[in-house]
């Protein structure tokens, strides 16, 4: 979230800011042309709106509130020099018109990320490229250059679902995908538990296809996995989770890590959550939840 909470009161901390300076230039008679806050709302709420303000890089950005700036202030018949408008006004006002577009992109962009994110919780990533987005742009260019060069055809397919079976699609998996969200939130909550009950040499991974875990740990016999086990079950409890465990040890039990992952699969299998296997799991490695 720091990706939006900085710009955000960066923003409101400009606004603040011109006000004040705003109301103070006001016993000189500078001031900051009314028009001229609207125009920042806009510059600030169009990248939230619209994609294509929001991918625009920060100099064309910059550029897209400066010039209409200058044409306005031509339109409306302020110089910027003698009796007119003061260059310093000026100065002010396109700095300020600049920055509000560029942070108001920078929030837009990080709420973008956001929705993007909560997407891939949701759903997994997607296969799909953005087709506005440079390594769509590579994909294409080379696939076109490949079936002109070697003569060979080349098919494109466009596809868009109807607009009423949409919708209705979406009120269907409104549920799915809460669950989804509180699914991955539990998994990612539980990942950071594990991951503070580990030695800075031990590595975790998580098989998402199955919801496992997998625990590397080097330099360390049965009895110190063991020990490891215990730990994160008994940090589990304030999840309210039960955990089952099963481990291998190299090189007694396998010689490749795919053997190790699948003899500790095989134990874990075996296991059931009951007290009762907590002597076995204290010899040989592999034992339920508790």
């Amino acid at each position: 979230m720091r990706h939006i909470r900085r710009p955000l009161v960066a923003l409101l901390a400009l606004f603040a800011g011109a006000i004040t300076l705003d109301r103070v230039g006001m016993e000189g008679g500078d001031t900051v042309a009314s028009w001229v806050y609207l125009f920042a709302a806009i510059a600030v709420a169009a990248p939230l709106a619209f994609g294509g303000p929001r991918r625009m890089r920060p100099p064309m950005a910059a550029a897209a509130v400066a010039v209409p700036y200058l044409l306005i202030r031509i339109a409306l018949g302020g110089a910027f020099v003698g009796d007119g408008l003061a260059p310093y006004v000026a100065v002010t006002e396109i700095a300020f018109l600049v920055l509000a577009s560029l942070l108001g992109r920078a929030v837009a962009l990080g709420l973008e990320q956001i929705d993007d994110t909560i997407g891939a919780v949701a759903f997994g990533e997607s296969p799909a490229l953005d087709l506005d987005g440079p390594q769509a742009t590579n994909e294409i260019l080379a696939e076109m250059a490949r079936s002109r060069r070697h003569d060979r055809p080349l098919s494109v397919t466009v596809l868009e679902p109807a607009t009423d079976t949409l919708e209705l699609a979406i009120d269907h998996a409104a549920e799915d995908v809460q669950r989804a969200i509180r699914r991955r939130y539990v998994y990612g909550r539980l990942a950071r538990l594990v991951a503070d009950q580990l030695r800075r040499s031990d590595l975790l991974f998580e098989h998402r296809a199955s919801g496992r875990f997998v625990i590397l740990s080097p330099e360390t016999e049965a009895d110190g996995t063991s020990l490891l086990v215990n730990r994160i079950r008994e940090a589990a409890r304030g999840l309210d989770l039960d955990l089952f465990s099963g481990s291998a040890t190299f090189p007694d039990q396998a010689f490749t890590f795919e053997q190790l992952v699948l003899e500790a699969e095989q134990r874990l299998a075996a296991g059931v959550p009951v007290p009762g296997l907590r002597p076995v799991e204290a010899s040989s490695g592999a034992g339920g939840g508790s």
